[in-house]
């Protein structure tokens, strides 16, 4: 199998589904995500039960959703799916920008940021995979279980991770210049290794 090269970078270690700080994840965010029609209003909220759980760690206050900026979220996650690219900047008119994407959304600000990402379909960063693994059959190097299709929970907590580990983007994540949270995903469903899933998470005052 053919992987990008970031897929083979040792990852963090993930607990099993639960939030940071004892935070309690609703029952229906641990459903597999679709890949024909992925819910945006379920990964709007596991990002944000996350995202908080890791600002209540760290001593800051939470972030309400924001009907705008998940909008904003979810054109741009899609979009960049659609042209396979993961930028800030895409060449969609209207949208090129973060500021104009917020701006179409009708949607007030005065100071705002975004956090982008790229994950798989199947649960496959963070530990190795067999390389008995064909088609999307994959299965775990240490275990010999299947790797499963991400959940909306599980792809919110890893995204999360990983922005936490970024410096640029955990400023972002952890400011408490901001006080809304929008986040959206996309789907490359002919992605490498079974599909690419493409994530953003908005934020603003």
């Amino acid at each position: 199998m053919r992987w990008r090269s970031w897929l083979v970078v040792a990852g963090m270690a993930l607990t099993g589904g639960g939030a940071a700080a004892g935070e309690r994840v609703p029952e229906r965010l641990h459903r597999p995500i679709s890949v024909e029609r992925p819910d945006q209003a379920l990964f709007n909220e596991a990002v944000l039960v996350f995202s908080n759980a890791a600002r209540k760690a760290h001593g800051r206050g939470a972030l309400r959703t924001d009907i705008g900026l998940s909008r904003a979220a979810s054109g741009h996650a899609v979009n960049m799916a659609r042209l396979r690219t993961h930028s800030h900047e895409l060449p969609v008119r209207g949208q090129a920008e973060l500021s104009q994407r917020l701006h179409r959304q009708s949607t007030g600000f005065t100071r705002a940021a975004e956090n982008i990402a790229i994950d798989k379909v199947y649960r496959l960063l963070g530990r190795p995979i067999s390389t008995k693994s064909a088609g999307c059959r994959f299965t775990y190097g240490d275990t010999g279980e299947a790797v499963p299709i991400h959940t909306y929970a599980s792809l919110a907590q890893q995204v999360v991770a990983r922005w936490l580990k970024s410096p640029r983007h955990r400023a972002s994540l952890l400011s408490a210049t901001y006080r809304r949270l929008g986040a959206g995903i996309g789907v490359d469903p002919e992605g490498p290794a079974c599909g690419d899933l493409y994530l953003v998470q908005d934020f603003a005052d």
